[in-house]
């Protein structure tokens, strides 16, 4: 008899073990940020989008990517700045809520931070009233799938007034619409029309609840008066493996100015 035979076998065994657990460490789900855009003002802001030679979004099977996302929320403030607004004493002045939101999120943007990311960033973004954002002409998950890899995006918010803040790829505009729901909730927006623009309905705070503009935070404030209106962004990657979604780093957009409807 054999005595060697069941040491052999064991010995298999923790081999095949270990080969199969050191693959599944190689094989983490993983997609890699999206690198930050050209913003030089608060009006607009070009980012070029990943291609699929950046680690997870490489065609299927490898890759998990399946679309980008972007997140918005409106804050309501007596100030209007020229320029970018990259300072917390820009931002508070603004409104404190948007200093506020901003270094809440910023671990999750810090391209150098450790720290893990959210099980579900479309619910970590919700709960600091981030809402996604929609468009006028299209869906813009079709739009924003695997089909926009590797192009040019840009946001412009007008400085003229009247005119509508649009999203640009591959040579073609569409209209910024607000959303109408998040993670459990669902709003009446106003004004009706949904258009990132500066607004009597989008400025008055009563209209800041959960059941109307709930993409907007108030203000404080009393002075100077409450009249203009700004938007803060953000955009991250999508994917799946198996039945999991996998989220990129968030990057943000800016900051960025609404001009009056007229």
């Amino acid at each position: 008899m054999n005595n060697k035979a069941p040491y052999t076998a064991v010995l298999i065994l923790i081999i095949s073990l270990l080969c199969l657990l050191s693959c599944g460490l190689e094989d983490v789900p993983f997609i890699n940020y999206i690198p930050d855009g050209a913003i030089t003002d608060n009006s607009s802001a070009r980012i070029r989008l990943p291609s699929n030679a950046f680690e997870g979004y490489e065609n299927p099977p490898v890759g998990y990517f399946n679309r980008f996302e972007i997140y918005y929320r409106i804050y309501i403030s007596g100030e209007q700045f020229s320029g970018l607004i990259n300072t917390s004493t820009l931002r508070g002045q603004i409104n404190s809520s948007l200093n506020s939101d901003f270094e809440s999120l910023r671990s999750l943007t810090d391209k150098t931070s450790t720290t893990t990311l959210p099980s579900n960033l479309d619910t970590t973004f919700g709960n600091r009233r981030y809402f996604k954002l929609a468009l006028e002409e299209t869906n813009i998950d079709t739009l924003l799938d695997r089909s926009s890899l590797g192009q040019e995006l840009e946001i412009r918010f007008p400085t003229v007034n009247g005119e509508i803040p649009e999203l640009t790829l591959n040579g073609s505009s569409y209209t910024l619409l607000r959303a109408v729901s998040g993670p459990g909730l669902n709003f009446n927006p106003r004004p009706e029309n949904r258009y990132f623009q500066n607004h009597p309905d989008l400025f008055n705070r009563e209209n800041a609840t959960n059941n109307i503009n709930a993409d907007v935070a108030s203000n404080t404030r009393t002075t100077p008066e409450l009249r203009f209106t700004w938007v803060s962004m953000y955009i991250f990657a999508v994917g799946k493996d198996y039945l999991s979604t996998i989220y990129s780093q968030p990057t943000h957009l800016g900051i960025f100015f609404l001009t009056n409807a007229n």
